[in-house]
Parts: C-alpha cells; sequence; structure tokens
C-alpha cells in the first residue's frame, strides 16, 4: 500500500516507471563490472551515475510539463535543435571517425543528435495536430523530419538517421496517413538508395558493412569485435556467468558497455537476463501505446507515439546489432548503455509520454492492471 502511495504520487502511470527503472539499474551495474578491475569507485561509473541523476531529475520534472505550453513551444525546440547539428559539424569533436559531439569542460561532452530525436518528434507532432494527411502535408512533415536527418547523417550516424526516420513514419501513420503514400515513398527511398549509398557513405563504413557480411576480412579489427560478440552470447547460456569476475569474452571490445551492452547484459545474467531486458523494452511499447490512445488530442496522441517509438526502435536497433542482424552503427541501448547525452535524452521522452499520460481521459484505455492504481 505504501509503495503503491509513492508510485502514484511519483507518476502518472507506474508501470512505465517501474521499466525504465529497471532497466537504468542494469545498465549501472553493468558498466559498473566493466570497470572494477580498474578501480573500487571507477570515474566512468560515477559519471554514469551523475548523468543518471540528471535523467531522473528531467524525467521528473518533464512528467508535470503543460503540454500545449509544450506544443506552444516545440518550434522553438526543433529550431535549436538544428542550430546545435549544424554547430556539431563546425567545432565538435571527432570519435570513431565521427563528429558527433560537443564538448563541456574537460570530463562531459553533449551529443546534439540524441536531443534532436524528442525535438523532431514534438515538431512533427505539433505540425499535424491541427492539419489532415493530404499529399502536400505529408510532403511538408517529411521536410521537417528530412532536416535533422540530413545534418545527422552529415556527421556521419547512420543509426541515429535511421531512428530519426523511422519514429517520422510511426508518426506518420498514427495521423493516418494512406499505406498506399507510405509505401510509395518507401519504394522511393529504396530506388535512390543505391545512388545514396555510392555517394554519401564514407569509406569507413563501407568496410563497416563488408565486415559484418564477412568478418574474417578483419580478423584483428572488427571482425574480431563480432566474433567476441558472438562469443559472450555463448558464454551467457541460460543463467550467464554473473558477477564472478571471470574474464569477459568482450574484453578488448572498446565499446562494450556502450555499442554492446545487450550482449554484455547477456554474457553476464544470460538469456534469461536478455529476456527480462527484453521484457522491459515491450512494457514500454506497450504502456506508450496505450497512452497515445488515451491521449486527450491529436498532438499529445502523436508525440507519444513518436516518443514511445523512438525509444523502442532504438532498443530493437542496438539488439539486431548486437545479434548480428544489422551492420554496427554504435547506436546506445537506452537506458542501459554508457552515455551522458542519450541516456537524459531518453529519461525526457519517458517523462514526455508521462506528461501525456497525466493528461489523458480518466477511463480512456485503461485495464484491470490499471485500476489497481486508481
Amino acid at each position: 500500500m505504501i509503495a503503491r502511495a509513492i508510485l502514484q504520487r511519483l507518476t502518472p502511470d507506474p508501470w512505465l516507471l517501474l521499466a525504465v527503472a529497471a532497466l537504468v539499474t542494469t545498465g549501472s551495474l553493468m558498466i559498473r563490472t566493466v570497470y572494477v578491475p580498474v578501480s573500487p569507485l571507477p570515474a566512468e561509473w560515477v559519471k554514469q551515475l551523475v548523468y543518471a541523476s540528471v535523467g531522473i531529475a528531467a524525467m521528473l520534472v518533464t512528467a508535470r510539463l503543460d503540454l500545449g505550453w509544450l506544443r506552444r513551444l516545440a518550434p522553438l525546440l526543433y529550431v535549436g535543435s538544428l542550430v546545435t547539428l549544424v554547430v556539431v559539424l563546425g567545432i565538435g569533436s571527432s570519435e570513431y571517425g565521427a563528429r558527433r559531439w560537443i564538448a563541456v569542460g574537460s570530463a562531459f561532452t553533449v551529443q546534439p543528435s540524441e536531443f534532436a530525436k524528442i525535438a523532431g518528434s514534438l515538431a512533427l507532432a505539433a505540425y499535424a495536430a491541427d492539419r489532415e494527411p493530404t499529399l502536400r502535408t505529408v510532403l511538408t512533415a517529411l521536410a521537417i523530419a528530412a532536416v535533422p536527418v540530413a545534418l545527422v547523417l552529415a556527421e556521419p550516424d547512420l543509426g541515429t538517421s535511421l531512428v530519426l526516420l523511422a519514429s517520422c513514419v510511426a508518426v506518420l501513420a498514427a495521423w493516418g496517413v494512406s499505406w498506399r503514400i507510405l509505401g510509395g515513398f518507401a519504394a522511393l527511398g529504396l530506388a535512390v538508395l543505391p545512388i545514396a549509398f555510392a555517394v554519401a557513405v564514407p569509406d569507413y563504413q563501407r568496410e563497416r558493412l563488408a565486415v559484418f557480411l564477412d568478418p574474417g576480412r578483419d580478423p584483428l579489427g572488427s571482425g574480431f569485435t563480432l566474433r567476441q560478440v558472438e562469443v559472450a552470447f555463448a558464454a551467457g547460456g541460460v543463467t550467464g556467468r554473473g558477477f564472478s569476475g571471470e574474464e569477459s569474452a568482450l574484453l578488448g571490445v572498446a565499446p562494450r558497455s556502450s555499442d554492446f551492452a545487450f550482449a554484455q547484459v547477456s554474457e553476464i545474467t544470460g538469456l534469461l537476463g536478455a529476456l527480462v531486458v527484453l521484457g522491459c523494452f515491450a512494457l514500454i511499447a506497450w504502456r506508450g501505446f496505450q497512452v497515445a490512445g488515451g491521449a486527450p488530442d491529436r498532438f499529445a496522441r502523436l508525440l507519444a507515439v513518436g516518443l514511445t517509438s523512438t525509444i523502442v526502435l532504438q532498443a530493437a536497433m542496438h539488439v539486431a546489432v548486437n545479434t548480428r542482424l544489422f551492420p554496427a552503427t554504435g547506436i546506445p541501448l537506452p537506458f542501459i548503455s554508457q552515455g551522458g547525452s542519450a541516456l537524459v535524452a531518453v529519461f525526457i521522452a519517458a517523462g514526455l509520454l508521462q506528461a501525456v499520460a497525466a493528461h489523458r481521459a480518466p477511463t480512456a484505455t485503461r485495464g484491470a492492471w490499471d485500476e489497481r492504481w486508481s
């Protein structure tokens, strides 16, 4: 009873909050495990806890925002995100062949593309709220999405670009755009894909695709990483190797706590732990779309769809990369991967989902589980 009362005061949707809490706790444990041999109080782990604290505070604040005020602010946030994406191309620091980060002091960095996902969902929802999906308005909506996608591609960051594009498609579908129009744009995109690949994709990403198809092409570099990820999944088995301090199969894989976080979870907690993580994301998807179904207006509904799709599609892409269903893109696993901007951004997305939940109709889309919290 006490726990239920506390959750009711903290959040309009306790199930969503519980899923987020489980994921971020898992991520903290995984990052702590990586740095245990280095230091009893690793600086990277402490930094992650700082980012998590900032993210939690941001989630609690955004969960209480007024949707009308947020809608009016959406164009300004969108333009601000575009400005930061341009700035990072000019003065951003380069790492792993990409220019994605703006240094803040000597210890912290900001990745504007992570916040562009939220700004893009806000802008699309605000634009579509008072308009019907005609060919002209759909083209305008695609243009709104295309600008940040193009800027992120220029960094280059293919993974984030795909997440931005996919979440845009989800918003368009929820808006009521016909599948015929969506199919036509998809066919057009596939037609120009070979040209875009030849012109816009840098050499290192082409090499990454080649290694994905044939890991033996680079056995001591990217190919080694892919093989060790497979070994990590196998070593985890059903129940995982635990926190025994046993040497990890991912030792030497530099971004293992970010790009390969799901493989790390699977190695330590096994298939059971991996299924729990996937279950948490399924819970976020369920609650997010439930919130969208009970939203008070079109803006809130489309915003909830965009934010939920962003979180879930990003998780799906990360898992696909880790299980070798998709080439490596450097996409983080929401709430679990090491990294500051990505963590704070998904907390903000979760907070905005809670804000929509706080405004939904009292009896809309509420099942037996929801009634327990009434």
